[in-house]
């Protein structure tokens, strides 16, 4: 065979079934769905997609043969098993061709939603215009909008502690932004503000949220959105993790600096200067050891995070801390981030 007909390597195909569900209205324990990143099969043609969103994160980085994931929504709960199988059931149903299309990506986010999904974001926004050098989202706060750039660029940036501000990328017309902080409840990573005067179409939390629970497809489509802003980041930040070369907090939140390790696989310790000095230790990716004073596992992973000023180094040559700490890298840091944002909602209110 000529090397240009070799078959081109397919993504890992995964089964997921449901063990145990709580006021589901669309399966009953047994249900199975089939996932080759980033489609999805199903016999139904609705279906809820809420299991494939949490197997989303697990399957990008790369899961095992098989596991268990819990996922829901609001007043619903499930748990389902994934385990890897051989090749997708050809008499289940692709439900969207668009979660299959590597090119789609590259279009704008409107040209990449089913119909319903784009009409409800339209009926549910509002149009803002924005002049240059207007601060459209403020950095390290809890998200209150969903945007859609309809005209302009906006720039991406990032204040140091020494009030120096700088630009880490541009978005322009089609692009979105501000949806992490909405999916994942953490605050917002960086600031964006108008490059030109520019317009923007913007769904505030609770509307953002009813259509999550209306099109759960939704959710697919920004994770795959994330995924890749994920990639192009660590690619950034893996040129960073190397022997002799420190970081700035500042620049590069502790949640990005883990992510970059857990993807490239790395094995060394992670050396952060905050408020107090910290390690954490990663054999292969995996988050292995956390330590922060008197501090161990993952509370000190939870006051690591609230540092936003400070330093780091990652030290490939040195071994890795001895274990202390259990579970799913990707599931420590999104549980971490989780814990970061109830405890900064109950200061908000004991200060009311």
């Amino acid at each position: 065979m000529d090397a240009a007909e070799k078959p081109q390597p397919q993504e890992p195909v995964y089964s997921l079934k449901a063990l145990s569900l709580e006021n589901c209205p669309f399966y009953t324990r047994g249900d199975s769905l089939q996932v080759r990143l980033p489609g999805l099969y199903s016999h139904r043609t609705h279906a809820c997609i809420m299991p494939v969103t949490s197997f989303l994160p697990l399957g990008l980085k790369g899961a095992g043969d098989d596991g268990r994931i819990e996922s829901g929504f609001k007043g619903c709960s499930c748990r389902w098993a994934y385990a890897r199988v051989t090749e997708v059931n050809q008499s289940a149903m692709e439900l969207e061709d668009l979660l299959t299309a590597e090119n789609t990506l590259s279009v704008s986010f409107f040209e990449q939603l089913p119909g319903p999904i784009a009409r409800a974001l339209r009926e549910r926004s509002q149009v803002l215009r924005f002049q240059k050098g207007d601060l459209i989202l403020e950095g390290q706060t809890a998200g209150s909008y969903f945007f859609v750039l309809l005209a302009g660029t906006v720039r991406i940036t990032n204040q140091g502690s020494d009030g120096r501000v700088q630009e880490l990328s541009v978005l322009h017309r089609g692009d979105c932004f501000g949806e992490m902080s909405l999916l994942t409840g953490a605050t917002t990573s960086n600031r964006i503000e108008a490059a030109e005067e520019c317009l923007a179409l913007a769904v505030a939390r609770p509307d953002f949220q009813q259509i999550l629970s209306e099109f759960p497809l939704l959710s697919i489509i920004l994770y795959r959105l994330l995924s890749n802003r994920i990639r192009a980041n660590n690619l950034r930040l893996s040129q960073l993790l190397t022997p002799g070369i420190s970081g700035n907090l500042a620049i590069f939140g502790i949640a990005d600096i883990m992510q970059s390790v857990h993807s490239t696989l790395m094995t060394g310790n992670l050396h952060v200067t905050g408020s107090s000095q910290a390690v954490f230790g990663f054999k292969s990716g995996r988050l292995c050891h956390a330590s922060s004073g008197t501090l161990q596992g993952q509370d000190a992973l939870l006051q690591a995070f609230r540092w936003k000023d400070g330093s780091f180094h990652f030290n490939v040559n040195e071994a890795a801390a001895a274990d202390n700490i259990q579970g799913d890298t990707m599931g420590l840091i999104l549980d971490t981030l989780r814990r970061l944002d109830e405890s900064s909602i109950m200061e908000r209110e004991a200060v009311q």
